[in-house]
């Protein structure tokens, strides 16, 4: 049983940052195709600046905490936003001030709260930033009932966040026995469980067809 518990905890302490970073990867991804094609086009900043927050208020958790199990993916994740919100910034036709302003704000009370070494308001703003981040899936939802298609639904990032989720619910309730780490990680767990039953209900969506040029 010892040996067994061990191993659950070296999995476990593994398992949550690995997934993490593969859900940081699609961000770092995304920033890449910006910078190659010189646009942001239609996307939208907030991934990427919630992306950078929560980075950086759950590595001042994890120093806090001294658990770098939390720390260093977050820590990572800090250089992986700063990066992308950068290059979004860089070829955005309109900066988006207001979303900078708030999270200037948000990191700027994080960063007095963990100086003053209050771990626990800094973490309730954490999970209430996480949980605002793990309801925005919803509006998708909404297309995929709507279209009977999981088009809308990019399989592997939604596989990947389930199981971003599904790591962390049972590293914070097993390992860290942390509310702050496990609370948000479990609703987030249940909305990425609504969003798996959607593939289940209406199966992948069909490739893309792509163009191919006809020759005579």
């Amino acid at each position: 049983m010892v040996v067994q518990s061990i191993v659950l905890s070296n999995v476990l302490k593994v398992a949550g940052p690995a997934f993490f970073l593969g859900l940081q990867s699609s961000s770092v991804k995304t920033a890449v195709s910006i910078f190659s094609q010189k646009s942001v086009g239609k996307l939208s900043p907030v991934p990427f600046i919630s992306l950078l927050t929560n980075c950086v208020i759950w590595t001042y958790y994890g120093l806090l905490k001294k658990d770098n199990t939390v720390l260093v993916p977050n820590a990572i994740g800090c250089f992986a936003g700063a990066g992308c919100v950068l290059t979004y910034q860089k070829f955005t036709q309109e900066s988006p001030i207001s979303l900078y302003i708030g999270s200037f704000l948000i990191l700027a009370i994080s960063t007095y709260l963990a100086l003053q070494g209050n771990w626990k308001i800094l973490g309730s703003i954490g999970c209430a930033l996480a949980v605002a981040v793990s309801g925005s899936p919803l509006a998708t939802v909404g297309t995929v009932l709507k279209d009977k298609s999981t088009a809308a639904l990019p399989f592997l990032t939604s596989f990947t966040t389930w199981m971003n989720a599904f790591s962390w619910s049972l590293y914070g309730v097993l390992i860290a026995n942390d509310p702050m780490i496990y609370g948000p990680n479990l609703l987030g767990l249940a909305l990425a469980s609504i969003q798996m039953s959607l593939f289940v209900l209406f199966g992948l969506a069909p490739p893309v067809p792509t163009k191919t040029k006809a020759i005579f």
